[in-house]
């Protein structure tokens, strides 16, 4: 077990000829809302593109229809961020943009704006992939920074517990981390009037944010959890 254990992420993404693709429900009050799905591939040395596809059904799709896109690229051994591309097409935002680092004057530019971050800062994306390639003793309480929406916050995991949780018909084991964000000093730009529904939600205050992460193998993120003033979104993997 304790070979599976050691695989990397990326050995097993080569295995898959060179991408791994996840798909994921989201589901409110028991109703399937929006599927997600999360493309993975290696791209060149040290440079991995992760996708985030995210598109409402039933229900939803006709009340506050979504189809948006976030597409990240990061370093595969620093999860620090290289580019992030945004598509957005909801009903009250319509717009994309693209943000890139140069790292010789340490600044995040789009085609209006240039500001400054911390070196090796992450996103949201890049920080979950963070959860799938180190151990939960190294992840435990460690902060990282954060660029989000024009704004800089810092993330951290915090260790709960490891238990089996059911993924479709299969037991898995998974380590469960509650997931931290939070506000810091820096340089606040508004990058767009309206931001999307969730790169608004899913950094206001107040909210716990949960996942479970396959202990062994491939690692893969089984469940996550968002609970906003006792308003809960869960994300159930539905590979298998």
């Amino acid at each position: 077990m304790l070979l599976v254990k050691q695989i990397p992420i990326l050995l097993l993404i080569a295995f898959l000829g060179g991408k791994e693709t996840l798909n994921y429900t989201i589901n409110f009050w028991g109703l399937t809302c929006v599927d997600v799905e999360m493309i993975l591939e290696e791209k060149k040395e040290h440079n991995i593109k992760l996708k985030f596809l995210a598109k409402t059904r039933n229900i939803m799709d006709y009340f506050f229809p979504i189809n948006n896109q976030y597409t990240t690229w990061y370093d595969k051994e620093l999860f620090s961020i290289s580019k992030y591309v945004v598509s957005i097409n909801q009903p009250n935002a319509d717009y994309n943009y693209e943000l890139t680092w140069n790292n010789r004057i340490k600044q995040f530019s789009t085609s209006e704006i240039s500001y400054s971050r911390p070196e090796k800062s992450h996103n949201i994306f890049s920080l979950l992939m963070r959860a799938r390639n180190m151990e939960w003793e190294q992840l435990d309480t460690s902060w990282w920074p954060i660029e989000h929406d024009g704004k800089p916050y810092q993330g951290r995991y915090l260790w709960v517990d490891s238990l089996e949780i059911l993924v479709g018909k299969e037991q898995i084991f998974a380590d469960h981390f509650r997931f931290d964000i939070q506000k810091i000093k820096g340089d606040y730009q508004q990058l767009n009037e309206i931001s999307d529904v969730f790169s608004w939600g899913i950094v206001l205050d107040n909210c716990i944010r949960q996942i479970w992460v396959e202990r062994y193998g491939k690692r893969r993120i089984l469940k996550a959890e968002v609970t906003i003033k006792g308003f809960n979104l869960r994300a159930n993997l539905i590979n298998e």
